[in-house]
């Protein structure tokens, strides 16, 4: 099925950018929510700056170490509850506002740092014998200190690595280059693998069923371990709007408490803050006043066993006192860099004077799962049954997610099938699973082990072989049953016990999606696997969209229409196919989708320039905003939505629940209009069903690439006219001498509410030769009638402008006699 074309002009105007900028050889022009950037470089200007920058390496090397330096010194003469209690307030503060990751500036994410990285620091430095709390001075520099690591980290050091590396070593290949580039800005600036309100949700999927191996280790099953960090989540996340209310229940209960006494004449010697203690033990308040005043003023957000009842044999596996961790300060390259495995991430917790505590839920949870996997593997017989159930519920849970996506959706999980090798004996071979959907084929190919710990500064080799096993073994896979399904007219498929359970065709399917899912999140990288080729990962031939369990939980919880998801997937495909689409997440994809449709067309309008780069900032905005209202409100349903008219909408609503084979072909027919084909045609047609008495208004047509005729019947109309209605489509496919047209039939209640949809597809093969004359009749007092109305409104047609026909061709290669 051919797709109309996108709205776009004919001739391409020239768009000025909203705003533009210029220095020495690069210029960036914003339009929009994207940025495009260009280099104007002479080769001889480049190799020189390349040359001053690989010059600066050593010395950007030296200020990061003194600076690391300064900043352990610091943290090894600090209480270090004072410092993370500061910075844990001043974060919160700082956020309070935000509800999207666009809205985030340097300041913002310096204030994250403030926790992780000097929590890190922490870990691994040794306290002095005498620490003091962080006074003003002290917190002030030590705040700089950490500000100026990550502003020459990024990008200075970066860069001038990369021009080191290319100026020391023999070969570079500089896609391999950009992209240990970007797993480095990564590694030491990204966090937050989920959406808040996925983390419990997310854990609690892989946890409950490791009950009795969580048990073995800490002596409570995987649920009630969830429920102990759900403790930990709510009290870092919702803690500071409750120490806020705590504190304002007590102020008021302890005034009112001081007034009746006042009146009664209790008590009315003394300080008023002396009189008001008094009050405060007098009238049993006292409790609540150090509740109040430790949540708010102390610790008791973050000390865990206050919080929590978790066992002591896990805090202190999961907990670093000051100085304990030995890695991350030892010698050697980077030392105490944020290039290096984080102290944080291996133990979230920290461990002062017999108390724990958690001050970053963010790390918490992004981590837990594979930390708490390395304990329980300790305990020798856990190790294998732990393995086996990872497996076992994370090839279950993608068919899960998309079950919600695509309801009532046929699946086929674990299944095998016979393949030829080379001439070989044929070999029996597994596919995680297979979901039909309508006309689309998902073929399914789950990975549940571990995106490499290591860093990409000192093991990039570790990152390469991750992609190799999560994205091409996947792509391997699936393109063995793509050839297995294309090899005959139909194939048989088994389950595990040699039973067929199906057989499928692959010319029943308009689209096939080849999916790798994985447990571990990786989107940065995954969101662009059209170009891992370039960096030696060979993912072969068939496009594969790899994506990770977290990702699938988004979808689940944005669409709630089924066919508008298969489109989409049809506009990710797309984005396979193009070198120029270059997105920084998964979640990128979806935002591009909703608010421009055919995201991979305009993206690439806007990169005239061959050599551009353009950015997309600020698409998934509205996705973290709908997140942002989760939080307040769990049972929040999602708005989001291409914009498109009401009644279009509900002709989608009513295809995905009609269960009619090709309905999913029709609404990506549908979804492929235009912004003013949308409006134009069921906007029309719903003022005319509106205006509409006892007379049927006439059908709307559409015309040039945009092949659609939408016919609106009511009860109040009389009979249907659906033979009328096919020939009149037939006439129209004459006139403009068009191969195919839909035809869609909305059939509308006595009150104009739209409660059914039919449509086909029509072709020059059913037309036959004996109606042929007379539709061509019928084709020309079509045209006839066109011309006259436009002839009648006094309007006067352009010779460039498009023909009232409806031919889609300008007036002056059309009727432009006629009408003379």
């Amino acid at each position: 099925m051919k797709k109309p074309k996108r709205l776009r002009n004919t001739r391409k105007k020239k768009v000025a950018p909203d705003e533009f900028f210029e220095h020495g050889p690069i210029s960036m022009a914003r339009f929009g929510n994207l940025t495009v950037g260009q280099s104007h470089w002479k080769p001889d200007e480049f190799k020189e700056y390349h040359k001053r920058l690989a010059e600066a390496y050593p010395k950007i090397v030296s200020e990061i170490e003194e600076l690391i330096e300064e900043a352990t010194v610091l943290v090894s003469a600090t209480k270090p509850l004072s410092l993370l209690h500061r910075a844990w307030w001043q974060r919160a503060a700082a956020y309070v506002e935000i509800n999207s990751e666009v809205e985030v500036e340097a300041e913002h994410a310096h204030t994250q740092r403030m926790i992780d990285y000097v929590q890190s620091l922490i870990a691994a430095t040794p306290p002095a014998e005498n620490q003091e709390d962080a006074d003003e001075e002290t917190w002030q520099r030590l705040s700089r200190v950490v500000s100026t690591i990550f502003e020459k980290l990024n990008p200075w050091f970066f860069i001038s690595e990369s021009a080191h590396r290319k100026a020391t070593l023999p070969e570079i290949n500089e896609a391999i280059e950009e992209f240990r580039f970007r797993a480095q800005i990564i590694w030491c600036n990204v966090s937050g693998a989920e959406y808040q309100v996925h983390s419990i949700p997310a854990l609690r999927e892989l946890l409950v069923p490791q009950g009795e191996n969580i048990k073995k280790a800490y002596g409570l099953d995987g649920n009630q371990l969830c429920d102990e960090l759900a403790k930990i989540w709510h009290s870092l996340t919702m803690g500071i709007g409750e120490a806020f209310e705590a504190m304002e229940e007590f102020r008021r209960e302890s005034l009112n408490a001081l007034e009746a006494d006042i009146q009664a004449g209790i008590d009315s010697e003394g300080a008023f803050t002396e009189r008001l203690g008094r009050t405060v033990v007098r009238h049993g308040l006292a409790e609540k006043r150090d509740a109040a005043f430790g949540k708010f003023l102390g610790l008791d957000l973050f000390d865990l066993k206050k919080i929590t009842n978790l066992p002591i044999e896990l805090l202190n596996d999961f907990a670093w006192s000051p100085g304990q961790e030995t890695d991350f300060l030892s010698p050697g390259d980077f030392k105490g860099w944020p290039l290096r495995i984080w102290p944080t991430f291996k133990r979230p917790f920290l461990k002062v004077a017999k108390r724990y505590y958690c001050f970053d839920q963010t790390v918490l949870f992004d981590h837990f799962f594979r930390q708490l996997e390395k304990r329980v593997y300790k305990v020798d017989e856990a190790t294998k049954a732990w393995i086996a159930t990872r497996k076992d519920v994370t090839e279950r849970l993608p068919f899960e997610h998309l079950a919600r996506i695509l309801p009532k959706a046929t699946q086929f999980q674990e299944i095998y099938y016979p393949l030829p090798e080379d001439g070989k004996k044929t070999k029996t071979y597994e596919t995680d699973g297979i979901i039909i959907y309508d006309d689309h084929l998902f073929v399914i190919e789950v990975k549940s082990g571990a995106f490499t710990y290591t860093d990409p500064t000192t093991d990039f080799k570790a990152h390469l072989k991750s992609l190799e096993a999560l994205l091409a073994d996947p792509a391997k896979q699936g393109s063995r049953f793509l050839k297995y399904l294309r090899g005959s007219e139909e194939v048989p498929i088994f389950d595990k016990h040699g039973k067929e359970v199906v057989r499928i065709r692959n010319e029943d399917y308009r689209q096939v999606t080849l999916c790798a899912i994985t447990l571990d999140q990786f989107t940065e990288i995954a969101a662009q696997t059209q170009r891992v080729s370039e960096i030696g990962v060979a993912l072969g031939t068939e496009p594969l969209w790899a994506l990770s369990l977290g990702d699938l939980r988004v979808y689940a919880d944005i669409f709630s229409n089924p066919l508008e998801f298969l489109h989409f997937i049809e506009q990710r495909k797309e984005a396979f196919a193009s070198s120029k689409v270059q997105l920084d997440d998964e979640i990128d994809h979806l935002g591009l989708y909703l608010k421009h449709n055919h995201y991979v067309t305009h993206l690439e309008d806007a990169m005239r320039a061959p050599k551009a780069r353009i950015h997309a900032l600020g698409y998934r905005q509205k996705i973290d905003e709908f997140y942002s209202e989760r939080l307040r409100d769990p049972s929040a349903l999602s708005p989001l939505r291409q914009e498109m008219p009401p009644l279009m909408a509900k002709v989608l609503d009513l295809l995905a629940l009609s269960g009619k084979p090709g309905r999913s072909a029709i609404a990506a027919y549908i979804l492929d209009l235009g912004g003013y084909w949308r409006t134009d045609i069921f906007n029309h047609v719903q003022r005319e069903v509106e205006r509409a008495s006892d007379s049927r208004p006439g059908p709307c047509s559409s015309h040039g690439d945009v092949r659609l005729t939408v016919a609106p019947w009511s009860d109040r109309w009389g009979a249907p006219l659906s033979k009328e209605m096919l020939e009149h489509v037939k006439a129209v496919m004459l006139l403009h001498g068009e191969i195919d047209r839909h035809l869609l039939e909305l059939t509308f209640d006595a009150e104009g509410e739209l409660y059914a949809v039919e449509w086909r597809l029509v072709r020059q093969s059913d037309i036959s030769l004996l109606e042929r004359p007379r539709l061509a009749q019928m084709a020309e007092l079509l045209r006839e009638r066109r011309l006259s109305r436009r002839t009648a409104s006094g309007a006067r047609v352009g010779r460039n402008e498009q023909c009232p026909c409806g031919s889609g061709k300008k007036f002056k290669k059309c009727c432009i006699e006629r009408a003379a």
